[in-house]
């Protein structure tokens, strides 16, 4: 590959780890740690483990698999191989963390992980780089009829999260990847309907995947790349997955049918660790190390509304059609306020006390229904919505205070909309068509509250 060719795809993975499309798929070959004083990956260093554990020879070369095979074929039981690796795994007090592992967690935008490996050395690392040390990454794992997957409603995440895809490190047999029978028997149950990982693959087929240190030879790296794809490979569009690994440069047949079958998957010539090593490097040039155990400082309050002006109250992810509602108000006069730079949960005494303070300034509340302020979990909106509730009991009944406007399919009768919200007239607005008459009538009670506003001087 040319080294032009080279730059453009570093220039490209570059801006989309920036962006935060990209997740990164890391496998054994990155876990390469100081054990006694001698360097070694995991993977070999637990192979001479567990042919000690299970008291059979072993050769300087063997693999997990092998060592199983030889123990299978003298006679040994199965379900003896792997509570034996677990007892042959290090204590994490008495490794030094994969340098590797270390610089994947200090690059910021990657906040899911995804392991193809079963050991606990990439959560680790992550505690240490991101949470000073504390036990806070989520760690999640996949196995056969498990039905483990991604939380509902968790794009973006909202902590840092490691998901193994071919298990976790257990005593129990089925529940993580030693063998190629193991192997074979996790590919065919990330296929099922009953068992697969939907929520993490609906993420997996839409982001850009950076793959590295995985051993996909032979048929398992043609089957992976696409089960991470929507269409068949020589059609698929519209996202490139990233591969670098020190098998991948063996293997001729895969790289070959890559470039004729998936031009979407670009293969770094470089090995696993040498490929961290130089995107670290790169990264580290254009963004300074972070300290991530310190925290943000908190936000400021919004600022104070204008007395008597209209009050948007809204999901985050509706701030689009929320734009073009404030724009159709702002353009006939009509002072308009929301929270610019919403989150959907602020914290802060001074945060909600200045949003109660906006609430009792303004002349109408209009909250802003959509499937999106019917999910579950803490929002800010709703203390809004019900501060809002309050401050109509201090209207005349037949002053319009709250205005409800809905602007997709949600029904008036959805049991999540607060039963007041339920009780009043909706205005509808659809694919941002903003009608005159609900201008006019916004219109009409912002100027009887500025009147109102006038008198009372």
């Amino acid at each position: 590959m040319a080294d032009n060719n080279i730059e453009r795809l570093w220039r490209q993975l570059l801006a989309l780890i920036e962006e935060g499309c990209v997740i990164p798929v890391i496998g054994p070959e990155l876990l390469m740690l100081s054990i006694d004083g001698e360097m070694k990956l995991l993977y070999s260093y637990l192979a001479e483990q567990l042919a000690n554990r299970l008291q059979i020879s072993a050769e300087p070369d063997d693999t997990l698999n092998a060592i199983a095979c030889r123990y299978l074929a003298q006679g040994g039981q199965r379900d003896d191989i792997y509570p034996e690796l677990k007892l042959a795994m290090p204590p994490l007090s008495k490794v030094n963390l994969p340098e590797a592992l270390v610089k994947l967690a200090e690059i910021q935008p990657f906040n899911l992980f995804v392991t193809t490996s079963f050991d606990p050395l990439l959560a680790h690392a992550l505690n240490q780089v991101r949470y000073d040390g504390q036990d806070k990454t989520q760690v999640l794992a996949f196995s056969p009829g498990s039905n483990n997957d991604l939380p509902a409603a968790q794009e973006p995440l909202d902590k840092i999260t490691v998901f193994h895809l071919f298990g976790k490190l257990t005593a129990a047999s089925d529940c993580y990847v030693v063998t190629d029978e193991d192997v074979l028997e996790f590919m065919y149950a990330l296929q099922s309907r009953t068992s697969r990982p939907e929520r993490l693959f609906d993420i997996l087929v839409k982001q850009n995947l950076m793959v590295i240190g995985c051993p996909l030879c032979d048929w398992l790296g043609r089957f992976f790349v696409r089960i991470v794809k929507k269409e068949r490979l020589f059609v698929a569009s519209g996202k490139t997955d990233y591969l670098a690994g020190d098998q991948l440069q063996n293997d001729a047949s895969l790289a070959a049918f890559l470039q004729h079958f998936s031009c979407r998957t670009k293969v770094f010539p470089m090995a696993s660790i040498e490929f961290v090593n130089e995107l670290h490097r790169r990264w580290r040039e254009k963004h300074p190390p972070t300290d991530f155990t310190k925290p943000p400082p908190p936000p400021p309050p919004p600022p104070e509304i204008p007395k008597g002006a209209v009050f948007l109250s809204y999901a985050s992810k509706d701030r689009p059609a929320v734009d073009l509602i404030r724009e159709a108000l702002e353009q006939v006069g009509i002072d308009v306020w929301f929270d610019r730079n919403r989150k959907d949960l602020r914290p802060g005494d001074d945060f909600e006390a200045r949003i109660k303070s906006n609430i009792e300034r303004c002349s109408v509340f209009i909250p802003i229904i959509s499937r999106n302020t019917l999910t579950g979990g803490p929002h800010f909106f709703r203390i809004e919505w019900n501060y809002a509730q309050e401050m109509a009991l201090r209207f005349p009944d037949d002053w319009r205070f709250i205005i409800p406007v809905v602007i997709d399919d949600t029904p008036p009768d959805e049991s999540a909309v607060p039963k007041k919200f339920r009780k009043l007239h909706w205005e509808s607005i659809q694919d941002g068509r903003i009608h005159e008459a609900f201008v006019n009538e916004i219109k009409g009670l912002y100027r009887d509250y500025q009147r109102t506003l006038s008198q009372s001087i």
